[in-house]
């Protein structure tokens, strides 16, 4: 394989992640972004490929795409993204996604407040965590 400038291998990261974003996922940019907790501007900069992605992005951007840790650096290196296996939560991205009922709007709308519980799943588990923390400290 002959070897790629950086402008290459920013195209060939860009064209996954949009790849993997409208036609895997059936995400907008807007709930894409959300769920990396990265901004718009900076999901969009990713997707056309214009500026380098910034190593401290790619652990959300992963995981908005639902691919494995490391699978961007796999990208820029000239290898595949590697799907992350085994989340029941991705099905249920999944089902909203191939409901041939809902539009496009409802689609966004529906993946939207998903996200958004996940978020907020997630901050009352840390939560949790650390009020477990503390009572073992204390003992």
């Amino acid at each position: 394989m002959p070897v790629m400038d950086e402008g290459g291998r920013r195209e060939r990261l860009a064209q996954k992640i949009k790849k993997r974003r409208l036609e895997d996922l059936g995400l907008s940019v807007s709930a894409a972004a959300r769920a990396a907790g990265i901004d718009r501007a900076t999901w969009t900069s990713a997707e056309k490929g214009d500026r380098d992605t910034q190593p401290h992005n790619w652990a959300g951007i992963e995981r908005a795409l639902n691919w494995r840790p490391g699978s961007i650096a796999a990208i820029l290196e000239g290898g595949h993204p590697t799907p992350a296996t085994g989340e029941a939560a991705d099905e249920e991205l999944e089902l909203v996604r191939t409901d041939p009922r809902l539009s496009d709007e409802m689609r966004e709308r529906i993946t939207t407040l998903i996200l958004e519980r996940r978020e907020r799943d997630k901050a009352a588990a840390i939560e949790e965590t650390r009020r477990m923390i503390d009572l073992f400290k204390r003992g």
